[in-house]
């Protein structure tokens, strides 16, 4: 009989706290999955030094005042060089400053008035500013500056040779692509006047030198 009603007494227990057992029990629901997120790519950062060399065409003129026949000549060959700037990247804005050196191959044999010459621009460069605007990885720019040239001329008829460092200024502009994260092509065009040139004195006359350029680089950036 006690059995009985103890067996009866649990049964009842367990009954009322099934319910209180089953408001306690958390229901384990599936982890929620991490939305994905696209990132647009980030800007191209044109700021820093770079170091670069380059090749193209120079058209470079001699032309002499004082009395007839005068000496028009154009120099006119290709060059190579080599060039080193530091840029500053500001909201697309690309500024700063670039120096280049180049050698041009345009040693040039002609005659005026019956006279027989030798002309030539070897060595060559320039200090210049910078300032473009880049979008993206394509630059485009405006370039001005300071520049000199190597000149020598030579009157064969006499052996009278004249050479002379011409100084000058530079203007011209170009467009860059950045192809990776570090290396960068260009084309630039620049026209340069050097102004009057003493090695006119083989001629027995005053002239001066000036020149166009399209030249093609590439560069690494650090």
């Amino acid at each position: 009989m006690k059995s009985t009603i103890f067996g009866a007494a649990g049964i009842f227990l367990a009954a009322g706290a099934l319910p209180a057992f089953a408001a306690d029990m958390t229901i384990a629901e599936p982890p929620m999955e991490t939305p994905i997120v696209e990132t647009a790519a980030g800007v191209y950062d044109w700021g820093g030094f770079y170091v670069g060399v380059n090749a193209g065409y120079a058209w470079t003129n001699a032309n002499s005042g004082g009395p007839a026949p005068a000496i028009d000549e154009g120099l006119d060959d290709f060059a190579l060089g080599a060039y080193a700037g530091y840029n500053f990247f500001n909201n697309g804005w690309v500024y700063g400053v670039e120096a280049d050196v180049k050698h041009d191959f345009n040693n040039e044999r002609f005659s005026s008035g019956g006279t027989r010459y030798e002309a030539e621009t070897n060595w060559g460069g320039s200090v210049r500013a910078r300032l473009g605007y880049a979008f993206d990885r394509t630059l485009i720019y405006g370039t001005g500056g300071w520049a000199f040239t190597r000149a020598e001329l030579e009157n064969r008829d006499t052996g009278v040779k004249e050479k002379d460092t011409a100084h000058g200024w530079t203007i011209g502009a170009g467009v860059e692509q950045a192809f990776t994260d570090t290396v960068a092509g260009r084309v630039e065009y620049r026209y340069t006047d050097y102004g009057s040139s003493d090695i006119f004195d083989a001629a027995g006359r005053s002239g001066d030198l000036d020149s166009h350029s399209i030249m093609l680089g590439v560069s690494m950036k650090f």
